[in-house]
């Protein structure tokens, strides 16, 4: 789904205190993206934001200088997990380290896999 349609879809998401976990998170399928994650306080959901670079990789520090921006509704949601903070952190240990390696979102989402199943 469009980052949109995730905060449309729970009124929760739009006033919640959100955790940043990394923005330069890589996938090998898919390089010419890079993925933020956060996690919402108030559902406990964990989701990436793909965040495509039409001009490849490099084009992500032209983003931060807001040039050559993708549209908002290219950037694509997945949740990933849900689970309380601590359980994430404890999950997630390390995370910056692990960030500007190579399909880095593939630890993500075995790291997450491997949390605890939310109550």
């Amino acid at each position: 789904m469009d980052i949109r349609a995730f905060y449309r879809a729970d009124p929760r998401r739009q006033s919640s205190v959100e955790v940043p976990f990394g923005d330069g998170w890589t996938d090998h399928e898919d390089s010419h993206s890079t993925y933020r994650l956060s996690w919402v306080a108030d559902t406990g959901e964990i989701y990436a934001v793909r965040e495509p670079h039409p001009g490849g990789i490099l084009a992500r520090y032209l983003d931060q200088l807001d040039v050559d921006q993708a549209d908002v509704s290219a950037l694509r949601v997945e949740i990933l997990a849900v689970a309380n903070r601590d359980t994430i952190e404890a999950g997630l240990a390390g995370w910056p380290a692990v960030m500007s390696e190579h399909d880095s979102l593939r630890w993500v989402r075995t790291q997450l896999a491997a949390l605890p199943a939310a109550p």
